[in-house]
């Protein structure tokens, strides 16, 4: 635990990774995955914030069947979820990413909305840039996260797939030992800072929109309308989306969130516990 705790702390302090409450991290030990919990900050973490769960009831969930309203499906997952937490666990509440987490088959789960990555995956070429730039890299179109992310990438995920960048979203990497994550965190860095030195046009460098945010954290943190909340986490990440809209210049400019899905976000139960966390 001491790794896991010593990683999430050293990659949430800073900000140009992710921001407030938002990523996640895991470790998987003797059939366990901890797993940090719903709202926790990374940068201040501790050994009681992870949550432990039952790995092998965590991957019966893909062989399930759910409603098909988004209500009671996010209902059952949530339970099914909550229902895989070793006996001790009852009051705390996983990431949820949880159920991505355990479907990587590596020991350390690192996932992060970097401004530059997002600069990537936020942009109108993401996915063209990112097929060029990273081939062995999963790339996951625009979709809601948890239960649907994670059915997404039920069957493409394995032990050869180390880097999952999604549209809108952020990346996540996975690796046997902390310092293989860290050399895919710098790989990736390194060669989107190149792109971004490269191709920037100034002529795409605009403000974002507070109407069509980037990614879910925008809206948990930042908030959707014309008025920016009087908050930290919202000042933060306000900072972020501002980084991102640059970076998407040097990849044919702003791809914001579609409605759908920033409808969804604001009335999903799960990102509103998020926010209260925070």
């Amino acid at each position: 635990m001491k790794n896991l705790v010593a990683f999430s702390r050293h990659y949430g302090s800073d900000i140009s990774l992710v921001a407030a409450g938002g990523g996640n991290t895991s470790m998987k030990e003797n059939g366990v995955l901890f797993v940090k919990g719903s709202g926790s900050a990374l940068s201040t973490i501790k050994e009681e914030n992870f949550v432990a769960l039952d790995i092998n009831k965590l991957l019966a969930i893909p062989k399930k069947s759910y409603p098909s309203a988004d209500e009671e499906r996010e209902a059952a997952f949530l339970k099914d979820i909550m229902d895989a937490k070793m006996p001790g666990e009852e009051q705390k509440r996983p990431s949820v990413e949880t159920l991505l987490h355990a479907l990587f088959p590596q020991k350390y789960v690192l996932h992060l909305h970097p401004s530059m990555v997002n600069g990537l995956t936020c942009s109108l070429q993401g996915k063209s840039a990112a097929n060029r730039l990273f081939p062995d890299a999963v790339w996951v179109p625009e979709c809601r996260p948890g239960y649907t992310l994670a059915m997404q990438l039920a069957g493409a995920i394995n032990d050869k797939v180390n880097t999952v960048l999604l549209q809108n979203h952020g990346v996540f990497f996975a690796a046997d030992t902390p310092d293989e994550l860290d050399v895919l965190l710098k790989n990736m860095m390194n060669v989107l800072q190149l792109e971004v030195d490269k191709n920037y046009d100034a002529a795409l460098d605009k403000e974002p929109s507070l109407e069509r945010p980037f990614t879910p954290d925008h809206i948990v943190y930042c908030g959707i309308g014309p008025e920016l909340p009087d908050n930290d986490n919202a000042k933060l990440l306000w900072e972020d989306a501002k980084k991102i809209a640059k970076y998407t210049a040097s990849f044919g400019g702003q791809r914001p969130m579609a409605k759908e899905m920033v409808d969804f976000i604001r009335n999903w139960e799960a990102e509103s516990y998020r926010k209260k966390q925070a």
